[in-house]
């Protein structure tokens, strides 16, 4: 059921074949003035497994990102400052706050609570009077992977610098329909989610880019949150949640203010 989502894994080894394909799945180093908001998520479980996300600051004090990037038990750090470095880590001591729906069901949006404010810029809201349609261009970030095997098979692993990549959005009708049908576990998991799409040639999300913002116009409008296609890179869209829900925006403003 998890290997749609992009949560990595880090506390296990891995090998990499001599004929992997090294390059950035359509991305760039970002620049050293962009998403300073960023922030590096690492959990540390009981067992010892250090796994990472991403995040974005939206206050002083306030980190977004998805809900799946938590488990109970687990310890959670944040890197604040880490782009463009070099970073301070802090640990999060307060309860996550995860958003729940009338009946219960949990979606993928969490927001952590520094235990101190910090003076590092601040993402900006969206513009929800602009929905965003198919076609528009938005942006993606975050430390996943930037290999792909010779058969764009995914791979295990981080990048040790912020990578930036255009995205476009697009209907998620298809991916809806394919996931109701071949991945039905999955499907229950999301199916109350609410959220778009974004795919484009030779462009795409990793393990570890989770919780990462999507920024239109300088504005955050979605929360990386899960892959298209968990065992082959640039072959289906890869799912963002929707930070113009009318629901999720009034649950943010009452958890911040």
């Amino acid at each position: 059921m998890t290997a749609r989502l992009l949560l990595l894994w880090v506390g296990f080894a891995f090998s990499r074949e001599a004929d992997i394909q090294k390059r950035v799945v359509g991305g760039r180093q970002c620049q050293p003035n962009e998403r300073l908001y960023h922030v590096r998520l690492s959990g540390l479980d009981p067992d010892g497994t250090w796994s990472f996300c991403g995040g974005s600051l939206l206050t002083d004090r306030w980190i977004l990102t998805a809900s799946h990037c938590w488990q109970p038990g687990r310890t959670m750090f944040a890197v604040v400052g880490v782009h463009p470095g070099p970073g301070q880590r802090v640990e999060i001591i307060s309860e996550p706050r995860i958003y729940r729906d009338n009946n219960d069901n949990v979606h993928d949006i969490m927001l952590l609570k520094l235990p101190y404010p910090t003076n590092i810029p601040r993402v900006a809201y969206p513009d929800c009077d602009y929905s965003l349609q198919p076609g528009a261009t938005v942006e993606i970030a975050g430390h996943g992977e930037t290999t792909a095997g010779p058969n764009n098979e995914r791979t295990n692993g981080e990048s040790p610098t912020l990578q930036c990549a255009n995205i476009d959005v697009v209907d998620c009708s298809e991916e809806r329909k394919d996931m109701k049908k071949n991945d039905k576990k999955f499907y229950k998991r999301v199916k109350n989610d609410y959220w778009f799409c974004g795919n484009t040639s030779q462009v795409d999300v990793c393990p570890g880019d989770s919780g990462g913002v999507v920024v239109f116009d300088e504005k955050i409008y979605g929360v990386i949150s899960f892959l298209g296609d968990p065992k082959n890179v640039c072959q289906k869209a890869a799912a963002f949640m929707d930070l113009c829900n009318p629901e999720y925006a009034a649950w943010i403003r009452r958890t911040i203010t």
